[in-house]
C-alpha cells in the first residue's frame, strides 16, 4: 500500500508540471543548466516579433541594408536567383505601368522581418521605385490578388 502512495504522489507531482503553463521567460535552473548569472546583461527576447507595434515601424531599429547579403556574394542578381530558386519570388513584371511581384508559398514561411529584407532587396536591385509610381505590388499568384505594396519610404504594407 505504501508503495502505491508513493507512486500516486510522484504522479500527481509530475502532472502538476506538466499543466503548468508556459512562459517565454527565461527558467531558473539552479541545478541543471544555466546558472542564473548567466541571463544578465542578455538582450532577451521571447518573441521575435513584438505584437503592439504596427508591422510596417516594428524593425526601425534594426541595422539591416541590402549591402549586407549583397557583400556575401559575387553579385546581387545570385541573391534574386536564389529567392526564385526557393520558391519564394515567381514573377516580375508591369501591369498598367505599376510594377507587380508575384511571391511564392515559400514567402508566406519567412517572418515579417525577412518579407520586408526579401522586397527590399528586389527594389535595391531592380529600382522598381525610383521611377513613377514610386511602389510596386506584392501579388499571390494562387489567389490573383494584391496582398501588399512595397514604397521606398513607408516600406512593406501587406495587408
Amino acid at each position: 500500500m505504501r508503495l502505491f502512495s508513493l507512486y500516486f504522489l510522484v504522479f500527481c507531482a509530475v502532472c502538476a508540471v506538466m499543466i503548468s503553463p508556459a512562459k517565454a521567460e527565461p527558467k531558473p535552473c539552479i541545478y541543471l543548466g544555466w546558472w542564473p548569472a548567466h541571463w544578465n546583461h542578455q538582450d532577451y527576447q521571447p518573441h521575435y516579433e513584438n505584437a503592439k507595434d504596427p508591422h510596417n515601424t516594428q524593425w526601425n531599429d534594426k541595422a539591416w541594408t541590402p549591402d549586407d547579403w549583397a557583400a556575401q556574394r559575387v553579385d546581387r542578381l545570385s541573391i534574386i536567383d536564389d529567392f526564385y530558386r526557393a520558391d519564394i519570388l515567381r514573377k516580375q513584371y508591369m501591369d498598367d505601368d505599376i510594377p507587380v511581384l508575384e511571391v511564392g508559398p515559400n514567402f508566406y514561411h519567412l517572418s515579417g522581418f525577412d518579407k520586408r529584407r526579401v522586397t527590399q532587396m528586389v527594389d535595391n536591385v531592380f529600382e522598381a521605385t525610383d521611377k513613377e509610381p514610386h511602389m510596386f505590388y506584392v501579388k499571390d499568384p494562387k489567389t490573383d490578388k494584391v496582398i501588399g505594396l512595397y514604397t521606398k519610404n513607408g516600406g512593406l504594407h501587406l495587408q
